[in-house]
């Protein structure tokens, strides 16, 4: 924290606005919009084809744009693209005329063909992330060449010319629009990423931006970084803030420290604090779509390959306390994994949660039923488990306070907690070193299947090797058969739920996350999104104060 400091301590005296009025006068640096903001864990990458955190998401968000991005109220609105896309009367090809005056941050013309290659690469199984399932499941041949049957070039995307992008869908999906906002479907300057080769994305220098910022100072593993407002920028007009200088902080106790002695304008809150700060006139609290759940391991030969024993842990804890004793900020305790007020029935307008009801809940005579079984399929009295959690203060307490609850229920269960920065944790989760792994999950678009379709066996999402026939067919009735069926797709994904939940115990959804956090009063326009990234930075303002 050192670094953080002594950088923080130089912002006060160089660009913090409201606190030193003589300042203001001294320089045209002073009167500059800047504003100081924390994050819970570092930034891993800039490359849209590599992320899988939240950092990185909402980085991507501030300093990179696709063809739409999402406006206050999560409604798809044009940003690289010129207008709403033109679609066929079969609804399967998407026509979309791009904005001629976009630009990357070193002046060239964001065109079609950057698109292509962004596209291109998340499909090509050499470079394709774990997100290659969305073209997967939306965009002709890309299954194919996801499978290396069909060459790259060959996705059903085109560009008649540079500022036109024809995209042909292997079947009508009604949310492709809000999909298009998701960061794998920005664009990426080809000429510019295969210059910086595996470098690209990995800090400031190695990264062309055509977003409301750029940013700087960040490279793997920065504590610090700096969102600068992009001059290039097409819409740099409503961008009314100079800087956003953010900084790692994991305490919540040391980040409430630097918002009380104004090095900080706006800091997320843990139980503890928000039940403090509650009715701070600052305080702030946010519907969230966000949801905390443990991830079970069921790989050849660990522990939770058996059935039995993911049920009794899924059992055994009593969620309605956990989110009043340690997380205190609002949330709901997971009732199963698609959120409330998310996503309605598109016949009956009932909300998906409602529907779908109870399929997570506290059963202690269950669970040590469950146990007991476990115990004698594994040939074993004591089972040792490993719970791998981020090290920051919240996810630490999450770890303690359920391995605990766990084993007052189940007899000789023994957790090892292992604390990792997010980087590390990530490396040892997909490696698949562990039992247990906290994980949290974000909609990437404004459908139940974004919450179901990663746990097919065939999704590069599933990383806790779970593999059920019959719900991947349910899935494949989702995204495919049933598609154009609205009734009966609604029903394949209630029945996807359940199986997931309540007869394989997948995962065990923990509370839907609301976020509860102080901002400054002079600050405004951050906004919260539903789904896909969870930020948006444009549009805030700093108001001067006296």
């Amino acid at each position: 924290m050192k670094k953080f400091f002594a950088i923080s301590a130089l912002a006060l005296l160089i660009f913090v606005t409201g606190c030193n009025p003589a300042n203001k006068t001294e320089s045209n640096e002073s009167k500059k919009a800047i504003v100081h903001f924390t994050e819970p864990a570092e930034l891993l990458t800039l490359d849209t084809t590599q992320e899988e955190d939240f950092t990185s998401f909402n980085a991507q968000n501030q300093v990179l744009e696709g063809l739409y991005q999402l406006n206050e109220k999560d409604e798809a609105i044009p940003a690289v693209a010129k207008e709403l896309p033109e679609i066929s009367e079969d609804k399967q090809t998407y026509t979309i005329a791009l904005r001629n005056d976009a630009k990357w941050s070193n002046g060239d013309p964001v065109t079609a063909k950057d698109f292509l290659y962004a596209w291109r690469r998340a499909v090509t199984p050499e470079t394709a992330p774990s997100y290659a399932s969305l073209f997967v499941a939306s965009i002709k041949n890309a299954d194919a060449i996801y499978q290396g049957k069909m060459k790259p070039d060959q996705l059903g995307v085109e560009a008649p010319d540079e500022h036109t992008l024809v995209i042909h869908l292997i079947k009508p999906t009604p949310y492709f629009t809000s999909l298009l906002t998701f960061e794998t479907f920005f664009p990426i300057n080809q000429t510019f990423a295969e210059k910086q080769g595996s470098d690209y994305g990995t800090s400031a220098n190695t990264t062309l931006y055509n977003g409301p910022f750029t940013l700087e100072g960040w490279e793997q593993n920065s504590d610090t970084w700096t969102y600068v407002k992009n001059p290039k920028y097409w819409d740099v007009k409503n961008v009314k803030v100079d800087a956003i200088q953010t900084t790692v902080v994991k305490s919540t106790s040391t980040a409430v420290n630097l918002y009380q002695t104004d090095e900080l304008d706006r800091v997320i809150l843990d139980g503890e604090f928000s039940k403090q700060y509650k009715n701070d006139p600052d305080f702030q609290n946010q519907n969230d779509t966000k949801m905390g759940y443990l991830r079970f391991n069921q790989g050849p030969n660990k522990p939770l390959e058996n059935a039995h024993l993911r049920k009794a842990i899924s059992l055994a804890i009593d969620r309605d306390t956990f989110v009043k004793n340690i997380l205190g900020d609002g949330s709901i305790a997971a009732t199963g994994f698609v959120p409330q007020d998310f996503v309605q029935n598109p016949k009956t307008g009932e909300d998906f949660r409602k529907e779908s009801g109870v399929q997570k809940k506290f059963d202690k005579a269950e669970a040590q039923k469950a146990y007991e079984q476990a115990q004698k399929e594994l040939n074993k009295k004591e089972i040792s488990l490993v719970y791998l959690a981020k090290d920051t203060d919240t996810e630490k307490k999450t770890a303690e306070y359920l391995a605990n609850q766990i084993a007052e229920v189940l007899p000789n269960i023994k957790f090892e907690i292992t604390t990792l920065p997010s980087n590390n944790l990530q490396e040892r989760y997909l490696s698949g070193d562990y039992d247990i792994a906290f994980g949290q999950w974000m909609p990437d678009f404004k459908d139940a299947i974004t919450f179901l379709d990663m746990f097919a066996s065939t999704s590069g999402l599933n990383h806790i090797n779970y593999k059920n026939p019959a719900y991947d067919q349910l899935i494949q009735a989702a995204t495919e058969t049933d598609a154009a069926n609205e009734e009966k797709r609604w029903s394949d994904l209630l029945q996807a739920e359940h199986l997931l939940l309540a007869e394989d115990y997948a995962i065990a959804p923990i509370y839907q996350q609301q976020t509860a956090l102080l901002q400054k009063k002079n600050i405004s326009g951050v906004v919260k999104h539903s789904f896909g990234s969870p930020y948006s930075f444009k549009y805030i303002q700093v108001k001067e104060t006296d």
